[in-house]
């Protein structure tokens, strides 16, 4: 092992410059697939445990029979000016009418199985009508309590029920609710709103891109900042920095590759790989800033190697056992983060032992003062 871990140091060091063209070849590939990587919705399953019997009996009778989500399309009276024509009560005929052509046209979408509304309940016990009159409409309401699911108790709320098949898309039917709403002609003082559980899953879901975006901006700029401030160097502090730019990006296009995709549960795991995979840049930095005196760059990164490479594959491999023992658990989604923990940690000391020496190497050998003074001799 100490054979082969030699000759693989001295080879980074001799060629550093092939190291960081199949580095380069490599991230290419790594920004194609993550590229591809889809943002899947978080459903129950994911929060449920495995072979527990209740659980197992739920997902039987899914199976079997479907299960239903249900989307709510919330009709409000808020009328602006007391006594005015405005709709106060959504008992009121005109905002029966408009809840029952907009349970009629929610009918008509793809992949809906059933609408009931406060307008539905009436008719069912209306003779298949609607009544003329709000005093009207009030008797029918005391009559019948199963008003009482669709209809606030102050009567300034209606609820209309969508519910849906399993396999919905969300984006479709988020869209064409939202026209249907828009295109249906709203009496006064009448408000609209969509929500539900599965339309709260399609926020998390477009949700997931920005938020990564902005963790991971802060975790570099934290990160950099420790790092920059322990080595009181730019060259020292960035090289480190690279083993978590270039593990995080292996990581997420494996992740592309393999078609695993991310969740709302899995979404804060790049800002972890980073947290724990920049440790690997600044051993392989700090060793060889240590054996650096007295020695040549390629000598002392040489010597560098050979000594942290067991350190941190141990480090890596407790890491990575730590990690696969998540799914051991009957949580899904602990198992899902702890596989692409894995992968962003072992994709990180990957980086560390290839793009650190590397650069190191090739910034410490072209005497970057010198080659900057030269250029700007030559420009003036």
């Amino acid at each position: 092992m100490d054979r082969i871990i030699e000759r693989y140091s001295g080879f980074v060091c001799r060629h550093p410059y092939l190291v960081l063209l199949m580095v380069f070849i490599i991230s290419i590939s790594a920004i194609y697939f993550s590229g591809t990587i889809e943002m899947k919705t978080s459903s129950d399953r994911d929060f449920l445990p495995e072979n527990e019997p209740v659980v197992d009996t739920l997902f039987a009778i899914e199976d079997e029979f479907g299960s239903t989500n249900t989307v709510y399309i919330i009709v409000d009276a808020v009328p602006q000016h007391t006594g005015s024509n405005e709709v106060h009560d959504v008992r009121d005929p005109r905002s029966l009418r408009y809840i029952d052509n907009i349970a009629a046209l929610a009918m008509h979408t793809d992949d809906v199985i059933e609408v009931m509304s406060p307008a539905s309940v009436i008719k069912s016990i209306n003779n298949g009508r609607l009544p003329g009159s709000l005093r009207e409409s009030q008797e029918l309401t005391y009559k019948n309590g199963l008003l009482d699911s669709y209809i606030s108790r102050d009567y300034s709320q209606a609820l209309v029920k969508v519910q849906t098949t399993d396999d919905v898309n969300l984006d479709t039917l988020e869209l064409e609710l939202g026209k249907l709403i828009g295109q249906v002609i709203k009496p006064p003082g009448i408000e609209t709103n969509l929500g539900g559980t599965i339309l709260e899953q399609q926020v998390m879901k477009n949700n997931i891109q920005p938020d990564m975006a902005r963790t991971t901006t802060y975790s570099i700029i934290g990160i950099l900042a420790i790092v920059l401030l322990l080595f009181r160097s730019l060259k020292y502090g960035l090289t480190p920095l690279s083993t978590i730019m270039f593990g995080s990006l292996w990581a997420m296009g494996f992740v592309g590759l393999i078609g695993m995709g991310l969740s709302s549960t899995t979404s804060g795991v790049l800002s972890m790989i980073m947290g724990i995979g920049i440790d690997f840049g600044i051993q392989v930095v700090t060793r060889y800033r240590m054996e650096l005196p007295g020695k040549t760059p390629e000598k002392a990164m040489a010597f560098s190697l050979s000594n942290v490479i067991i350190p941190m594959s141990t480090t890596t491999l407790a890491a990575l056992v730590g990690f696969q023992a998540l799914h051991l658990g009957k949580l899904t989604f602990m198992g899902e983060m702890g596989t692409m923990m894995s992968y962003g940690v072992a994709a990180s000391m990957a980086a560390a032992i290839t793009v650190v020496p590397a650069s190191i190497i090739i910034f410490d050998t072209m005497e970057l003062k010198k080659t900057i003074k030269k250029l700007t001799e030559v420009r003036t």
